[in-house]
Order: C-alpha cells, then structure tokens, then sequence
C-alpha cells in the first residue's frame, strides 16, 4: 500500500535561593529599624538530563536582586563530573536582574546516575549557593539483523530508534520503553522522505496497481514491489548513525522495470541520526538529499517526511490556532479520512504533529521551517495492530522543493517519542534555541498564459500568485528557460487567502506584461522563478503557448 501525496524540559522550576538581613531594635528612640542590606538570590534550572559523551540542553542561570542590589555577581561552579566542561567557562559573571545560560558536556566515561552540580554566586560579601541535578545516562549503538540502533537510556526510560538498512535506511522503529510507534508494513511506510516532481503524471491513485504514468518518485524504503533502496555507505558513531542510500523509484513499470527489476533514482538520501543535545529520549535527523541528475524537477509538495504510525495511535494532534508558541490548546481528531479521502491541508502553526493513544503516548514529529499546514489519512488496509499491520496512521509535514541539477536540500526532522505533552514542550524548547531555518521554497501558480493558450501583441498578461514562509521578494517570467521579466507582489487575492487562512497575505498576486512579438511564432514554454527572501527559488512547471503574431 503506497502513500498518496497532493502534488499542489518541560519548564524547569525555579530554584529562588537567598535570604535578607534585617536588623531590630528595641525601647525608646524616634528611629525605626535601619532599611534591609541589599541583597541577591540565584535562579538555577533544578534538574538536567545528558547521555554519554554529549552535551545538555542550554541551563539558564539568574541573579535576582533583592532590596535595591544592583551589582553583579560572580558566579562559579563545583562538583562536575570528572573531565565535563562547561561552555562558556566558568565563574560567569552575571549583573543584578540578568541572566546567563551555559551548557555541560560530559565525557563518554561518566558514570551513570545523578550529581549534584554545586553553583556559588558571591558579590563582595555575599554569597549564596544552588544546586543542579545531573542525571546521565548511557548511550549506545549497534546492528542487528540488517537494522541499525541508536539507544538512549535516563532516568528509568529507554527510547531507541532503528533504520532498517534492507530498505535503504528508511526508519522503522522509533520507541519508547519498549513500544515501537512506527508503521513497517512495506516499503512504501515507516518515516522516511519520497520525492516528487511538479511537472509529473501521477495518474493511478494508490499505485496499486500502478497503472498508467507514475512519474518521478524516489522513496527511500524501495519500490512498490518491496524491493529495498540500496546502501552506499553506513557508519556507526559511538552515540550517531550515518547511512546513505540512493532510492529506487516507488513506480519501475514505466521506468524501463518491473515486478523483478527495480529502477535506481537520480538521487541519494544521507540521514545523520543523533540524540537532540539536552533532551536524551528524542531524536534528531539531519536529511541531505541530493539530485544527482542533469534534469529538472519541477516544484512540487515533497514528503519530507512520511509518517506512518500504527494503529493503536489513531488520534492525530497539532495546533491549529492563531497564536502560535503560547500553550494554547492543541487541537486533536480522534479519527482522520480513510483513503481514498484525506484531511486536506490542515492549519498546523507550531510546526509539528503527533499521532497518539488515548492515553497521551505517541510519536510527535517536528520540522523547523515548514510551512504552516499538514496532510492526514487512514489506511485500513488489511487490518493488523503492530509494526507488521496492514493498517496505518499517516500525516506529512508541508514541504516544498525544486529538484535542479545537481541540487541539494538539507533539513532537520525531530521524532520525540512518548507523551505528546512533554514533547511539546520540549519543541517549545527548540523553538526558542534553534537559529531559524527556511529551506524550502515557495509555491505559486501561473494563472496566465493558461497551458495551450495562443498569444500575440505587445501586452501579453503574465499573472499568478506566490507564497513563501518568508517574504516573497521576486517572480521572474521564464520562456524557453530563459529569464524575460521580473516583477514583485502586486495584486491582491482574496481566493488564495481563503485557501491558504492565516497564512497568505492580501497581496500576494502578480500581474504584469510582456512582448510576444519578440518571440517567434510557434510553440514556447512559459514559467515562472519564485525567489524568497532567504534566497530559496521555486521553479515552477512550464505551460506550452503558441506564439501568433
């Protein structure tokens, strides 16, 4: 069964430590009690969690003054961990109402359990003390049967995550204390990346089977027939996996293969996987995907990733409001559309999504930078609860890419398994450390010239509409793969906001002119080049015109 795509920690508690030195006097006299002694109190995040040979999440550290203080404080710390270092190095120095944040490596020889982590604020003759706990945990890798590990144990909890390297290093295993979230049913599942191209015929809905044109597809896994994507090379790290596979096309029938003969792609898929730094029970994967090819594949919604999940964690979460980062409620769907019907774009603007059991325990899956909609779906299938069932869960962050020749998209993918809850906050976290990202590219549409229309004069209409998560800086009108015109945003276009709510802007419209009489009559392809302002280009698929002048 094959995926359908629309071408289109918690919060740490305060620690308030300090006190105030106060005087009395008794009997007589028209004096009252001298003012208090200025003073301070630290503010310390009370508990942080780290594996092995890595490095917790950003600790924060706070002078807060008390009764007019207004110095600064120097502050030091004690009782690490053999060999752990801290960065920036201590003693910080940190002024009244300010804070600082540090982190603490540890070395891949620590011992695992708690310490208590000793911080000394003094300012002249003050000083004040607080305590973190440390709690570090192991860290291993392995290979069993084909299937590459990476597991984290801290604080009574394992997670583990596995790539199968028999389907090209797609994700099939992503636990938490010995429940696997992650749907393995065929090649076409688990969490991985599948490509598509704007330009191309995809004319058999679910391929199955795939009859007619199913154009450009590389799937990670393998192809329709459960042939698995090769290996080209695999590496494990001492707390890292790091495998590259080039994808075979999901669809070999009308690629020159068939039943027994699988079809490589023009593209290789690199996935660096690593514990989120701070956060010893998640995941991070950095994708690199490389179009190996001299052709051009046009822009179109990429599954970066896939999601299938298995059955019991049918109830699919996000935040669907308007203001994003707040903790405002979630909003959740306790069932999603079976195939062939899907959700459509739903308004996801925290930029993640978890399917989960009624209990609150899933897998949450977050990419920075994607747009602000997601796509959902049920697969009853043949039925089936585990791993191994036939039915699924499936949900796609939405992305966007141009495949040109020798390009290359990289991005990073978050997979937190577990309360969902937790995980997000724990996204409200990297939300807030990560630097911004935005590596996909816009989406538009040409609206004129239509496909097959016939042209002529001096004042030819080219329009259309872009968006992007960023700025929408320029629309170049390409003809025959040259660059003609440039334009911005000029048109307002309520219909593409009512499609795109709380996201497109009223004015995200073009429309401008051109000469055809500088072209020569007969068939031309017209275009269009959508830049934003991080410099990410979308090319969008040409339309064929006849030229009459």
């Amino acid at each position: 069964m094959r995926r359908y795509l629309r071408i289109v920690r918690s919060t740490p508690t305060a620690l308030l430590i300090g006190f105030s030195i106060t005087s009395c006097s008794g009997g007589g006299g028209t004096g009252g009690p001298p003012p208090p002694e200025p003073d301070f109190a630290l503010t310390v995040s009370g508990a942080v969690s780290v594996v092995q040979g890595a490095t917790t999440s950003p600790i924060t550290v706070g002078v807060t003054a008390l009764n007019g203080f207004t110095g600064s404080v120097s502050i030091a710390i004690a009782a690490l961990p053999s060999g752990a270092t801290t960065a920036p190095s201590f003693p910080l120095s940190v002024s009244a109402g300010a804070k600082q944040q540090f982190t603490i490596t540890v070395p891949a020889t620590t011992p695992t359990g708690d310490t208590a982590v000793a911080l000394t604020g003094t300012s002249g003759s003050t000083s004040h003390s607080a305590t973190i706990t440390l709690t570090t945990g192991a860290v291993q890798t392995s290979q069993s049967a084909g299937i590459l590990y990476l597991q984290s144990t801290v604080n009574g909890h394992t997670a583990r995550i596995g790539l199968n390297t028999a389907w090209g290093g797609s994700i099939v295993e992503v636990s938490l204390d010995g429940t696997n979230f992650v749907n393995e049913h065929d090649t076409g599942r688990e969490v991985q990346p599948a490509l598509y191209d704007g330009a191309g015929m995809y004319t058999s809905f679910n391929c199955g089977p795939c009859i007619g044109t199913w154009s450009w597809n590389p799937v990670l896994g393998g192809d329709r027939y459960d042939h698995g994507s090769p290996v080209l090379s695999s590496h494990l790290g001492a707390a890292l996996l790091d495998i590259t596979a080039q994808p075979l096309e999901w669809n070999p029938d009308d690629k020159g293969g068939g039943p027994n003969t699988p079809i490589t792609s023009d593209t290789t898929v690199e996935q660096i996987v690593s514990l989120v730094p701070g956060y010893p029970l998640a995941f991070k994967i950095h994708l690199i995907v490389t179009h190996t090819g001299s052709d051009q594949h046009y822009n179109a919604g990429q599954e970066l990733p896939a999601v299938y999940v298995n059955s019991p964690f049918s109830i699919l979460s996000y935040y669907g409001g308007t203001n994003p980062w707040t903790n405002a409620p979630t909003t959740s769907m306790s069932s999603v559309p079976a195939l062939p019907a899907d959700t459509g774009d739903l308004y996801s603007s925290e930029e993640w999504a978890a399917y989960s059991d009624v209990s609150g325990q899933g897998l949450t899956v977050f990419v920075p930078g994607q747009y602000p909609f997601l796509t959902a779906f049920s697969a009853p299938g043949g039925g089936g609860s585990g791993p191994m069932g036939d039915t699924t869960y499936y949900f796609r962050p939405y992305t966007t890419f141009s495949f040109s020749p020798s390009t290359t998209l990289e991005e990073d993918v978050y997979l937190i398994p577990g309360n969902i809850n937790t995980a997000r906050s724990m996204v409200y976290d990297l939300h807030q450390s990560l630097s911004a990202t935005n590596t996909f590219t816009p989406i538009g549409t040409v609206d004129a010239p239509s496909a097959n229309a016939t042209i002529s004069g001096t004042n030819v209409p080219f329009a259309g509409w872009a968006l992007a998560p960023v700025s929408v800086t320029q629309v170049q009108l390409i003809i025959d793969g040259a660059g003609a015109i440039a334009t911005g945003l000029n048109v307002n276009r309520p219909d593409v906001v009512a499609a795109y709510p709380n996201f497109a802007p009223l004015q995200c419209g073009w429309n401008v002119t051109f000469d055809s009489t500088k072209l020569t009559n007969g068939t031309h392809k017209i275009s269009a080049n959508i830049t934003d302002a991080s410099g990410n280009v979308a090319i969008l698929p040409p339309v064929g015109v006849t030229v009459s002048n």
